[in-house]
């Protein structure tokens, strides 16, 4: 591949310190193509095979103003993929007899309101408590405060005062609604259960053990090696973005890592050496309704569970004012695909899809296939175009999807991918049958990007599911 952008040339140059080849590969060739469409400064990527690196390698830039190359050892904020180690160090809990799942939440927060008292840490772990996401409550962020000597307010205690009045937006079970809250407050649990602090923890018993060096919290006043500047383009340029503090999203997403030490998390996963196989097992398992239907998403206990024609799939993303990041772990194939980049909450799930098919062309998706169904599928494109808008009927979904876009998360998500572009082609990819319904896959253009989107129907013909992925 030629390459006509002298910055990207630059940033290559100075990362190989030889010169650029008039050939890169099929990834190189892609992940440039991608990050300049996307409108992201930097990115950096591992390919991990079988628990091995096949491919680690930065693009772009890391800091624009310095013109610091993007490279394997850039650190980045990972924003929500922290949840994994949160539910990670909980499971490490549960087999060491100091937590169980079936804990209500009052044993650990005594005066937590009356309406959280049927609320269990495994409603916490799968986003099913109920409990109102505090993230997507417009402008609740805005209580924090943080002086020059970054002390921020309010303090935990007030914090959890605040915690206390949110809302339950639905019976515990009843359906799923993605919270941060929980997941804040399962870092606290770990604390009162282990007697270490959350960040000591998660030191102690995954970092060190794994050798993790690069990960650790977002805390801006340490000096660290190779941290990444966040940034956001707005209209026609690129504007600086603030670190997001440990105190605001604390155990709900609050990590630096490189793809490097994702890579070794990685690894371990596919041993004992964290946790029990049947505890790994128990995580990445799907949670379903109170009633046994399928919950909005397929969530176990911090990662999505999807399956791509038989080909198990376990994924997290996560977003941050300032940087994107995703892992996808296709767990039958051995094959792992890590990007963390440095521009403010994309999606950058439909990466992750195109270059597992690039490594493994069994894992590619059909950009476009004969429609077999074109009235679902333009019916289905005016019930994506009317959510973008805000505007949709409950009668199209099933009962827990109309009560998850009810809720503060099911709201924000919605204005999220609107704030991706309108909506334009809406491209027929596949079909999987199911045993309670079917999964349609679509390619979709938001503005000028496309991303992959699946609908889960019902057998009664109800909207079941819509992911991006």
């Amino acid at each position: 591949m030629e390459i006509r952008h002298p910055a990207v040339a630059i940033a290559l140059l100075v990362i190989f310190g030889t010169p650029v080849p008039g050939k890169a590969d099929k990834i190189d060739d892609y992940i440039i193509s991608q990050i300049k469409r996307l409108h992201v400064p930097g990115a950096s990527i591992a390919i991990v095979r079988d628990g091995h690196i096949t491919k680690a390698q930065g693009y772009g830039f890391a800091n624009l103003e310095l013109k610091s190359p993007a490279t394997k050892e850039t650190v980045y904020e990972i924003g929500s993929t922290s949840k994994q180690f949160t539910a990670t160090a909980i499971m490490m809990l549960v087999e060491e007899g100091k937590v169980r799942l079936d804990d209500t939440i009052t044993k650990y927060f005594p005066e937590a309101p009356q309406a959280w008292r049927g609320i269990t840490i495994e409603h916490l772990l799968t986003h099913t408590s109920g409990i109102q996401n505090h993230v997507a409550v417009p402008h609740w962020l805005d209580v924090f405060r943080t002086n020059l000597a970054f002390e921020t307010a309010p303090s935990r205690d007030e914090l959890l005062k605040m915690f206390f009045k949110l809302p339950l937006e639905f019976q515990p079970g009843e359906t799923w609604a993605y919270d941060n809250t929980g997941y804040y407050l399962l870092g606290i649990i770990i604390e009162k259960a282990s007697g270490k602090s959350y960040w000591q923890f998660l030191d102690e018993r995954i970092f060190k053990p794994l050798g993790m060096n690069a990960t650790r919290s977002t805390d801006p006043q340490p000096i660290v090696r190779n941290r990444a500047s966040g940034y956001e383009w707005k209209k026609d340029h690129f504007e600086n973005r603030p670190v997001l503090l440990p105190t605001i999203a604390f155990s709900a997403g609050s990590l630096l890592s490189t793809v490097e030490d994702m890579a070794k998390w990685d690894a371990a996963l596919y041993t004992e050496k964290l946790l029990k196989k049947s505890s790994l097992d128990q995580m990445w398992t799907a949670r379903a309704t109170n009633d046994g239907t399928d919950a909005p998403f397929n969530y176990g206990f911090g990662w999505f569970i999807e399956n791509y024609h038989g080909h198990r799939l376990i994924q997290h993303s996560g977003g941050t004012p300032g940087f994107s990041s995703v892992i996808y772990r296709f767990l039958d194939d051995k094959l792992t695909i890590i990007i963390l980049t440095n521009h403010a909450d994309r999606i950058l799930d439909q990466l992750a899809i195109d270059l597992a098919g690039i490594c493994l062309p069994v894992l590619k998706r059909p950009d476009a296939n004969p429609d077999p169904d074109p009235k679902t599928t333009a019916t289905l494109k005016e019930v994506v175009s009317g959510l973008l808008k805000e505007k949709y009927e409950t009668a199209s979904f099933t009962p827990a999807m109309g009560i998850f876009l009810r809720t503060a998360t099911g709201k924000a998500f919605w204005k999220w991918f609107a704030d991706h572009g309108a909506l334009g082609d809406f491209i027929f990819s596949d079909r999987k049958e199911r045993v309670n319904g079917y999964v349609l896959r679509y390619k979709v253009s938001l503005g000028e990007n496309w991303y992959w989107f699946s609908v889960t129907m019902a057998n009664d013909g109800k909207i079941a599911q819509i992911y991006w992925w």
